[in-house]
């Protein structure tokens, strides 16, 4: 018999498109199983060690990096509950008292944040408006600063801090004919000099109303001194004019936007506290809050794998809050929702693993990474609940092999078994994209994917070695090590030894260990080999299929894919570096389902590859109009927004939008449209498949613009049916009668 081959997945839609969101083992600690015990692939290097020790605890959990800018808006009405829920800081515009009209300030979000335990950050400087901010003369600043503060006092518990100036190392008016340069009222001789005499001002007008709400400064945009040799005379002669006038303030807060999860500890640990010492500041130490972190790089807001590097190192360094800084969307929580067709707001893989985070209780735990100068290495945060006696680890941010070493827990209690469970916030993207940015992925989800649910042995020492392999960078894994008991139920989930299978081999003794039901089937070799699995479906409609596989040969391999005998292409299985005694990995591809009982078969394809299980849910992706390719038309935002959310402009004969669709089985499909037409007359799109002309899509007037106050919240919808081929299909709307705004279109069966 010829073991399954296996393979590393990149997550494709419709056509077999794989998702290398990394499938994880846990085993008893010890070196995990050689590469050599398994034909396969030349040996891999030795996976990466993250070790937790549960007897280095570090008082409760701050969860520094639960926040971010502008999260909440009253348009979009983000929900209140889904704040809650994973955000411990929002940093928002200030208003002046009564004004609501701005959809990200204060004023405006206050009421929903009530009850939650969400606080804020009000952003004076905003308050001027433009960017770089405008100066209109100090007297206008002063009045905007009486007026936020008042307004402030309606919502005060909800208040975390008020930072009266923002980025104010560039963002005033450096030029020595800028108007903030040339106010004959700013004293001081440099720009830093008035920047620090402004600060003693304001800070004055608003103790002169609120005597002791938070006040945190100076919010510089740069604070990495070892870049610029002006950075750290900047800092002290800020500290130095705060404690010569009275207004040091109660928490320290600077912005750190590099790439580098490294730079919070490298300015906290190697500048900061050192000058706190050396200039005796009253208070010291004080609270450090990185009121806008992360990079503006394209793969890092709300995404699992990225951010987690960067709590790690706000956990490790006493960081004691932080919010993303936003190069997306506003009113999104940090890019962790998504609109969607019906018109709500739906959770991703970022908010589910902001979740998790928030989610965990107790103590922290001291996390180490096997290189502490490798910042971008795989990386995680811990925590020990004594209530539940269980450990929680959420690492990841990188594509790697990671033996994760938890160490103590016979110490606590634990053991000599324990249940190890280990879950998945995997982050999609968009192949057929024509703008594949990773921050534009992201599909709203109904949870993690649950990956292993076990029961595992402690080591001789009460330590335990949880193997995770086949890492992918963006995702994020949660790790829970709790007392024995029985695997959860997990209702989209089937294991392949209790399908019907044919022509296959039962692997269900010692080589099962990392199986997710202790079995799995390999021999899928022969001609007539198949596994046949009965899925359950809430109603017809398009489905995403994840298969738990390993293909341990050197090439990729396929099974083809029928469902209820339709055929439905093959999932691709992308080798893995071993088979699924110790390499299991994750693929997945789109499925067309029936309303109720279906029969999934996977079948023999190329080459060779082993099943554990699938994970069937409803697709919930929406082709975004934006990240089409467009022809002569433009992208824009909607009103208040900074980045692009619609297509415009298609007013020309060559005008076209062309969405990539992934279509399960050949046939007949409905593809709708969300659209705007601001006139007062009926519109036409003509639509074209795979380059022939199928159908008009007709748009009537909506009585709006995408650029208006309403946002999407009064677009139409219209919808053609088209004929697919099987795979990826073009379907490209081009300009015909009138004007119409297109947002996105989404796929259904007809």
């Amino acid at each position: 018999m010829r073991r399954s081959p296996r393979r590393r997945s990149t997550r494709k839609r419709g056509a077999a498109r794989a998702f290398a969101a990394a499938l994880l083992a846990a085993a008893v600690l010890g070196p995990a199983v050689p590469r050599s015990a398994a034909a396969g692939p030349a040996d891999a290097a030795a996976p990466e060690v993250i070790t937790v020790d549960t007897g280095q605890q570090s008082g409760p959990m701050k969860k520094p990096g639960l926040g971010s800018l502008f999260g909440v808006a009253s348009q979009p009405d983000t929900p209140a509950g889904l704040a809650d829920a994973s955000q411990n800081l929002l940093a928002q515009h200030a208003a002046l008292d009564g004004d609501t009209s701005y959809p990200t300030s204060t004023e405006s979000v206050a009421g929903k944040l009530a009850g939650t335990g969400v606080r804020m950050i009000v952003r004076y400087n905003d308050l001027m408006g433009g960017w770089p901010y405008v100066w209109k003369g100090l007297q206008p600043w002063l009045d905007e600063v009486d007026s936020a503060t008042r307004s402030l006092q309606a919502y005060r518990s909800q208040v975390y801090a008020v930072a009266p100036l923002n980025e104010p190392d560039n963002k005033l008016g450096t030029s020595a004919s800028s108007p903030f340069m040339t106010d004959p009222q700013v004293q001081g001789g440099t720009y830093d000099d008035k920047v620090n005499w402004l600060w003693t001002q304001t800070v004055r007008r608003i103790r002169a109303i609120d005597p002791t709400v938070p006040i945190m400064g100076p919010n510089y945009e740069h604070y990495n001194p070892w870049e610029s040799a002006d950075r750290q005379p900047r800092m002290r002669a800020f500290l130095v004019n705060a404690m010569n006038t009275g207004t040091v303030p109660d928490v320290m807060g600077w912005h750190s936007l590099g790439p580098s999860p490294g730079d919070v500890p490298e300015s906290l640990t190697h500048y900061y506290r050192p000058l706190e010492q050396e200039l005796h500041l009253p208070g010291a130490p004080k609270p450090v809050v990185i009121e806008e972190y992360g990079p503006g790089s394209g793969d890092f807001e709300g995404v699992p794998g990225t951010m987690v590097k960067h709590w790690a190192e706000f956990a490790r360094h006493g960081v004691d809050a932080a919010a993303m800084g936003t190069y997306t969307n506003v009113g999104l929580l940090g890019n962790t929702l998504r609109r969607t067709a019906d018109g709500t707001l739906q959770p991703n893989a970022g908010w589910y693993f902001e979740n998790w985070y928030q989610q965990m209780q107790g103590s922290q735990l001291a996390v180490s990474r096997w290189d502490t100068r490798h910042y971008q290495a795989a990386d995680g945060v811990a925590s020990y609940d004594p209530g539940s006696r269980s450990v929680t680890l959420l690492v990841g941010g990188e594509t790697t092999d990671l033996d994760a070493q938890i160490l103590g827990l016979a110490a606590r209690g634990l053991g000599p078994q324990v249940r190890v469970r280990v879950d998945d916030a995997h982050w999609t993207t968009d192949p057929g994209a024509a703008d594949r940015t990773v921050e534009h992925g992201g599909d709203p989800q109904s949870g993690g994917y649950a990956v292993l649910d076990t029961t595992m042995t402690l080591d001789g020492s009460g330590n335990l070695t949880v193997p995770l392999r086949g890492l992918t960078q963006y995702d994020g894994y949660r790790v829970t090590v709790a007392p024995a008991a029985a695997p959860a139920p997990s209702p989209t989930k089937y294991e392949a030894e209790q399908a019907h299978w044919t022509d296959a081999v039962l692997h269900n003794g010692s080589d099962a260990a990392l199986a997710s039901g202790h079995a799995y089937l390999g021999g899928i070799d022969h001609a007539d080999s198949s596994v046949a699995f009965t899925v359950n479906a809430p109603s017809a409609g398009l489905y995403t299929m994840a298969v738990r596989y390993a293909n341990g040969g050197t090439s990729d391999a396929t099974h083809t894919v029928t469902v209820n005998g339709r055929a439905e292409g093959a999932v691709d299985y992308p080798p893995t570096g071993g088979w699924l005694d110790r390499e299991p990995h994750l693929a997945s591809t789109e499925l067309l389902l029936d309303a109720g009982t279906n029969t999934v078969t996977l079948a023999k394809g190329t080459q060779y590859a082993e099943l554990d299980d699938i994970d069937v849910r409803p697709d919930t992706h929406r082709y975004e109009a934006e990240y089409a390719s467009v022809t002569d038309a433009r992208t824009s935002p909607f009103k208040w927004n900074g980045f692009p959310d619609y297509v415009g402009g298609i007013d020309n004969a060559d005008s076209a939008v062309d969405f990539t669709v992934q279509a399960p089985a050949a046939g007949s499909y409905r593809f709708t449209v969300g659209y705007a037409d601001g006139t007062a007359s009926p519109a036409t799109h003509q639509v074209l498949v795979n380059g022939g002309r199928q159908a008009t899509m007709a748009y009537q007037p909506t009585g709006s613009w995408f650029d208006s106050a309403q946002q999407d919240r009064a677009e139409g919808r219209s919808s053609v049916q088209v004929v697919l081929q099987q795979g990826a299909n073009h379907i490209r709307l081009q300009k015909g009668d009138g004007y119409a705004e297109l947002d996105w279109g989404l796929l259904s069966p007809t």
